[in-house]
């Protein structure tokens, strides 16, 4: 599969230059079934995706159920059920969610276990995957779980369909560095919530990347307590991921993170590891989405919420400091979702003359040129 080559070179010719010359992605891209399917055949299907924290499931028995894309064998995507289990030894592993003996989901939800058996024919498992019994098996079994490649950084757990993925973390150094000082693995969850947006899922990554819609689209809630762009410091990024810093007003350090010095206690950084994680990273809080295409003009949208530690024991009434985070978050979400969804419809109309990209858009470039590589070479 291959895209044809007059939009080949559009895609070149938007991103290939210097940033001052980059310009929004061909519309076609966000519109065209093909371009999908080979998303997700060079992108989607080969990356590493995140399922959840270590957090999520922090003792022995803990396991967590999502999905992952996947190229199935008679050459169309999918989508891989995962399961993510701790063992009684404390690793985190990731197996294929689906009893070795006629596929049916091991687990349904997340929640915690001794053992895995299968809701069909009662096959049991251990947590690392292995083989304990099947009854009114004449002849002997050992079938164990199908294992998938999963890595954990900084809490977060990433699972790729790809047997032969690249390794992620180590590319992930430069970012790491950035955000070692936050100690995110500590950060204790407090919501999790699944949303399906009508938009292509390439505009949701590059909305939430974009720093330059920040002071009119949420002028009533991020607007409030900074003045981004102008307080914002882009980075240039790699072919793995991209961040930019902005500086909240400095009365925001009051409570924060006691882990972190300076302005970092003021600091809030917005990342994306490639392809489909972003993530907002603050002395207070974390709030991360999962972004999963569905269609064309769909996309499943997990969004988790942590908090920092001591900025949860400070609280006097927990449940009421959750409850304004969340409200903040949803009226964010109400902001921004009527704008991805209509640059989506505007996407089936004609091809328009595109203008230069502001220099607080360098993350969309960065974006859009991981895409642009996969898709053209």
């Amino acid at each position: 599969m291959s895209l044809r080559d007059p939009l080949r070179q559009a895609l070149i010719a938007a991103v290939g230059g210097d940033d001052a010359e980059a310009r929004m992605l061909p519309l076609e891209v966000y519109r065209s079934p093909d371009v999908l399917d080979l998303e997700h055949e060079r992108i989607l299907a080969p990356g590493w995706h995140c399922v959840g924290r270590s957090a999520d499931i922090p003792t022995p028995g803990d396991h967590l159920v999502g999905e992952v894309p996947c190229w199935l064998s008679d050459g169309t995507p999918g989508r891989l059920p995962v399961l993510v289990a701790r063992g009684d030894d404390g690793v985190v592993r990731a197996f294929h969610n689906a009893c070795s003996h006629r596929g049916a989901p091991l687990a349904t939800a997340c929640g915690h276990a001794a053992r895995f058996t299968c809701p069909y024919h009662a096959w049991v498992f251990r947590l690392d995957g292995s083989f304990v019994g099947a009854p009114y098996v004449d002849q002997a079994v050992n079938q164990p779980l199908s294992a998938l490649p999963l890595e954990e950084w900084n809490g977060f757990l990433y699972v790729s369909s790809d047997v032969e993925a690249t390794p992620l973390t180590p590319r992930l150094a430069g970012l790491d560095a950035v955000l070692a000082p936050f100690r995110l693995a500590e950060y204790v969850p407090v919501h999790q919530q699944t949303d399906v947006w009508d938009t292509n899922w390439k505009l949701l990554v590059e909305n939430f990347m974009d720093t330059y819609h920040v002071f009119r689209v949420h002028r009533e809630t991020f607007g409030t307590v900074g003045d981004s762009p102008t307080n914002t410091t882009m980075y240039p990024g790699t072919d793995a991921w991209t961040y930019h810093v902005a500086l909240d007003r400095e009365e925001m350090a009051t409570g924060a993170n006691t882990s972190l010095e300076g302005e970092w206690r003021r600091a809030v950084v917005l990342a994306s590891v490639f392809p489909a994680h972003v993530m907002q990273v603050q002395p207070d809080y974390l709030w991360y989405l999962q972004i999963s295409p569905v269609g064309t003009d769909r996309v499943r949208v997990r969004w988790d919420v942590s908090v920092a530690p001591d900025v949860l024991a400070a609280q006097a009434d927990r449940d009421a400091y959750v409850a304004g985070l969340l409200d903040l978050l949803h009226r964010v979400n109400s902001e921004d979702k009527p704008v991805v969804v209509s640059l989506r419809r505007a996407a089936e109309g004609p091809q328009f003359e595109r203008g230069p990209l502001s220099r607080y858009e360098a993350n969309v470039v960065d974006f859009d040129r991981h895409v642009v590589r996969r898709l053209t070479t």
